[in-house]
């Protein structure tokens, strides 16, 4: 009968999200329609035109025009996607600094590319079966033996984690894979 060892191994990588969605919009109220819808162009061009420059991507833009009274509203938003925190942050400076009250910032999305997602969780996984390899050649070391093949690799968890401890909670996550492995012990 084979004598076997069982181990545990585990990693964590922490991976800062690439795939953030950023809104703002502008709006103005005029007597006209045409009025109204001027002056938040000539303000949206300048932010479409920003977002561009500072690496947005896939922007898209939504119109409402709406009248209350003898007054015309014109709202324009644009939904921006960056591949960093930097330059969300860049951009939102920008708009503070040089914009007036008519512009609204909303709530922004963190997310990953489906690309980078894979690959962490492949990297996760090739890296606590290396732990777990680790770990059964000391403990085969400490008891005068020589660790043999892997029989057995099975994944116990891998997710997503939050941590409070993160210098990001929004920019950045935890990957967290475990694996048990299974190896024959030679004597």
């Amino acid at each position: 009968m084979d004598k076997i060892i069982s181990v545990i191994g585990s990693y964590g990588e922490v991976v800062a999200t690439d795939r953030i969605v950023f809104a703002i919009s502008c709006s103005n109220s005029k007597p006209t329609a045409e009025e109204a819808r001027e002056s938040v162009e000539k303000r949206q061009k300048y932010i479409t035109q920003s977002c561009i420059n500072d690496g947005g991507k896939d922007i898209r833009e939504n119109c409402l025009l709406t009248k209350s009274g003898e007054m015309f509203t014109f709202i324009k938003e644009t939904r921006v996607t960056l591949s960093s925190a930097e330059k969300l942050d860049i951009l939102r400076n920008k708009f503070v600094e040089k914009l007036d009250n008519s512009i609204k910032l909303h709530d922004t999305l963190y997310g990953f590319k489906e690309k980078t997602l894979a690959e962490t969780s492949k990297r996760a996984f090739t890296n606590a079966c290396k732990v777990a390899t680790d770990k059964a050649n000391h403990l085969c070391n400490n008891m005068d033996v020589k660790l043999g093949e892997c029989i057995k690799i099975e994944e116990l968890s891998a997710d997503w984690i939050q941590n409070s401890h993160l210098a990001n909670n929004f920019t950045e996550r935890e990957y967290r894979c475990t694996v048990q492995a299974q190896y024959r012990i030679i004597h």
